[in-house]
């Protein structure tokens, strides 16, 4: 207990001077040995002295740190923050959904891609060509100036999360006016149809760019015609499908749409011989994802090379008190980290993405956020869409975020869970035992299903999950 009192705002020591060795004092009040120390009165605690100046002292090295050290908190200055906006205000305004199709494609138009979307027949020419008008004026709406194939390629099991997971060229909505007679011809803007639906690109670094031959390196994207278009930043994205001159999958998607194919065939073959749901005429598959993530300062992650290198930390010690006491799940936000979910929530309602959760998890720094679910495919696309912003926006608040399961070791993970379910387009869900005979049959039957093929193809399941990245 120091016996001390307070006298015009300024600290009287009192005994407490007395019995302390004026160095140790000189530590505990936070300032410069006596010979050192100017005339200026020095804060002590919540009490301080008028008109008072404090000159910080590294206690290690006994001297005044320099000033240029005081400025080390603005190495990297942050941007200013975007106005807020009322996030439900303007969501889905910046995607091409079914509603936006539908009130701008002729009926008819309208009518067959979306039989097409349930058959798998390709989209006719003359189709196309009214879709890629429709959705460059829609574009151009919304402030596109280019046009990119968004795909997810195989990054030859290198450990690729956040942004990294996806992949995109960008091209300037523009071609040429082939009806000119002229050598060098002038150019218009324009989104020509067999660029929307289709494209071709280098391939032979994916899965890894010494697997593939030379004369083998094309690659084709497609669009993936049950994930939507989006304008992101002046860029119309178009979900593809990623493979090779021969058919052969180089990305994380064909496969999914590969087995969604396999699930609607199959899944109405069952239908059939049980009968039950009879009239469905697709089954489509729905995912729900749960993205956890920790938040770290900008300025400290680049102090880390094992963090920049590798996502997650290789050296270092727990600290002494983290998450034993369960303090941070389901506490308040930070007020930074708020602010980044938060713009991250309200630049993915705008993208069409129902986020829907966001909340702090069990770590310290450790937080999620997560969508109501939909399509797998548009799901799956909704997933690495929320890293790639949410990367952006901390960068713009000096902040960063890991995206690794396991970034911290001796601390919770990153459990990122998905929720899966198979349903009819008539709205019958597999997995849910209702409160019918025929409902409880299906729900039998389709969970002993999946015990099968998770018995059959356990391994392949397992290469699927069993990876470094996101």
């Amino acid at each position: 207990v120091v016996d001390g009192s307070e006298k015009d705002g300024r600290v009287n020591q009192g005994t407490l001077t007395t019995h302390i060795p004026a160095e140790t004092m000189d530590f505990f009040l936070c300032r410069a040995p006596a010979a050192k120390q100017d005339s200026e009165d020095v804060q002590v605690g919540c009490c301080s002295a008028p008109a008072t100046k404090v000159e910080r002292y590294d206690v290690l090295a006994e001297q005044p740190l320099l000033a240029q050290e005081e400025e080390e908190e603005d190495e990297f200055p942050q941007e200013e923050p975007e106005p807020e906006i009322d996030a439900l205000e303007w969501m889905s305004t910046a995607i091409f959904d079914n509603k936006t199709m539908q009130q701008r494609l002729p009926g008819a138009v309208y009518t067959r891609f979306k039989e097409a979307m349930v058959t798998g027949a390709p989209t006719n020419e003359e189709d196309q060509k009214v879709i890629a008008d429709v959705i460059f004026k829609w574009a151009r709406e919304q402030g596109a100036v280019n046009f990119a194939h968004w795909f997810f390629p195989m990054r030859g099991g290198g450990g690729a999360y956040g942004a990294m997971s996806g992949a995109i060229k960008m091209d300037t909505m523009i071609d040429l006016c082939w009806s000119s007679a002229e050598a060098t011809k002038p150019f218009r803007a324009i989104l020509p149809h067999e660029r929307l639906f289709a494209g071709e690109t280098d391939g032979s670094s994916f899965p890894n760019g010494g697997l593939r031959a030379t004369h083998t390196a094309a690659a084709f994207t497609t669009w993936d015609r049950s994930s939507p278009c989006f304008v992101l930043d002046g860029t119309l994205r178009i979900p593809c499908a990623f493979v090779t001159h021969l058919g052969a999958c180089i990305d994380d998607k064909t496969p999914l749409l590969r087995s969604n194919d396999a699930l609607n065939k199959q899944g109405l073959r069952l239908l059939k011989n049980i009968n039950i749901s009879t009239d469905a005429k697709a089954i489509h598959s729905f995912l729900g994802w749960e993205q956890e993530f920790f938040v770290i300062r900008a300025d400290l992650y680049r102090k880390r090379p094992d963090l920049v290198n590798c996502g997650r930390t290789l050296i270092g010690k727990l600290p002494r008190r983290h998450q034993q006491g369960e303090l941070n799940y389901f506490a308040p936000p930070p007020g930074q980290v708020q602010r980044l979910m938060f713009s991250a929530q309200a630049i993915m309602l705008k993208l069409g993405v129902p986020m829907a959760v966001l909340h702090n998890e069990v770590a310290c720094a450790q937080h999620e956020m997560s969508p109501i679910y939909c399509h797998s495919s548009f799901s799956c696309d909704n997933n690495v869409l929320f890293m790639e912003v949410l990367e952006r926006e901390a960068e713009k608040l000096g902040l960063h975020v890991l995206f690794h399961e396991k970034p911290f070791a001796g601390i919770n993970g990153s459990g990122k869970h998905n929720n899966w379910s198979l349903g009819t387009d008539t709205g019958v869900n597999w997995f849910y035992p209702g409160k019918t005979d025929s409902a409880r049959n299906l729900f039998v039957t389709a969970i002993a299903c999946l015990a099968h093929g998770l018995c059959q193809h356990n391994e392949v399941v397992r290469c699927c999950v069993a990876h470094a990245g996101n």
